[in-house]
C-alpha cells in the first residue's frame, strides 16, 4: 500500500498543461492548516503508541480518553478536506487511516493487542502519515 502513496503523490504532484488555456488543476492547493493538523494528529497518535508498547498492553479503560481525542481530531480533519475542492484522494488517505486506527481500536477494546501488534500497527500508521504529508508538501512545492 505504501508504493500505491508514493504514486498517487507523484501522479497528483504533475499539472498538466493544455496548449492555450494554461496549466489545469488537479488537485486542491496545499492547506497548512491540514499540514498542521495531521502532524498533530501524528504526534497523538505516536504518544498512544509509546503507551501501548509495553508488555501488558495497559488496559483500554486508561487509552480510553486518548482514542477519544484523536478520533474527534481526525472527525474534525477529514470533515475540513471533504468541503475542499479536488481534495479525495487527501480524504481518502484520511479514510484509511481512520480505519487503521479503528482496527488497533477495536483490538485494544476487545482484550485483543498485545505488546508485539504495536510495532507493526506504528509501521502502518506512520506510512499512512507519511503519505497525507508527502502530498501536502507536493501541493506546497507546486504552488511555488
Amino acid at each position: 500500500m505504501h508504493k500505491f502513496y508514493v504514486f498517487v503523490v507523484r501522479v497528483c504532484a504533475l499539472l498538466v498543461a493544455i496548449p492555450g488555456c494554461g496549466p489545469a488543476v488537479l488537485i486542491s492547493p496545499y492547506d497548512e492548516v491540514t499540514d498542521q493538523q495531521v502532524t498533530g494528529l501524528q504526534k497523538s497518535v505516536d504518544g498512544l503508541l509509546a503507551t501501548l508498547d509495553r508488555t501488558p498492553v495497559p488496559d483500554y479503560a486508561s487509552a480510553k480518553p486518548t482514542y477519544d481525542q484523536i478520533r474527534s481530531d481526525l472527525a474534525s480533519l477529514r470533515a475540513r478536506n471533504t468541503v475542499r475542492t479536488k481534495n479525495q484522494i487527501t480524504v481518502q488517505q484520511l479514510d484509511a487511516l481512520q480505519k487503521e486506527l479503528q482496527d488497533l481500536e477495536d483490538q485494544h477494546r476487545n482484550s485483543k493487542l498485545i505488546q508485539v501488534m504495536v510495532p507493526p500497527a506504528r509501521d502502518t500508521l506512520d506510512a499512512t502519515f507519511l503519505a497525507i504529508l508527502k502530498l501536502e508538501i507536493a501541493k506546497k512545492e507546486q504552488a511555488n
